[in-house]
């Protein structure tokens, strides 16, 4: 299975259509979302990708992903959302999804939190299912927004597949 990691940004009169407009930026925007848990399956390939190439025919259609979004209407807060990987040798692994907000405008300083949490996450993830883990091999993407004038989201996603109802 192939695995997309893509993240978007948005901003919209409400934090909800804000949401629809990082949708629109990451390329899942017109599906029904199925949130996942954690489990990448074995034999999978996971691949960071700018946008979700989604077919006209998808519309309405079922998306599983893995999901690390946030929302906010709270003016002058930042807010982060951050997705980890890690995979063993037959291509099974597991996700961890984290999302920050803070009133520090610096970008960074919230991805550097957002790394930490993902990281201990991923570690507790392997320990629980007795599988060392190498802080070197821990994949990961973030998203950041700041929360100007109107509301804004962001949001990373790991996409799985579409299907029809």
């Amino acid at each position: 299975m192939r695995i997309h990691i893509v993240a978007g940004h948005g901003r919209g009169q409400t934090a909800l259509s804000a949401f629809d407009a990082a949708l629109a930026e990451a390329g899942i925007l017109n599906y029904n979302l199925s949130h996942l848990s954690s489990i990448i399956p074995p034999g999978s390939t996971v691949e960071v990708v700018k946008r979700y190439d989604a077919p006209e025919d998808d519309y309405g259609k079922m998306l599983y992903l893995v999901i690390a979004e946030i929302r906010s209407d709270v003016l002058g807060k930042t807010i982060g959302a951050g997705l980890g990987w890690y995979q063993w040798g037959d291509g099974r692994g597991v996700f961890a999804e984290h999302t920050e907000i803070t009133d520090n405008p610096d970008a960074e300083v919230l991805e550097a939190d957002l790394r930490r949490k993902v990281e201990r996450t991923i570690q507790d993830l392997c320990d629980f299912r007795h599988v060392p883990f190498d802080a070197r091999q821990l994949n990961a993407r973030f998203a950041t927004n700041r929360v100007s004038d109107e509301p804004a989201c962001a949001l990373v996603a790991a996409v799985y597949k579409a299907q029809g109802f």
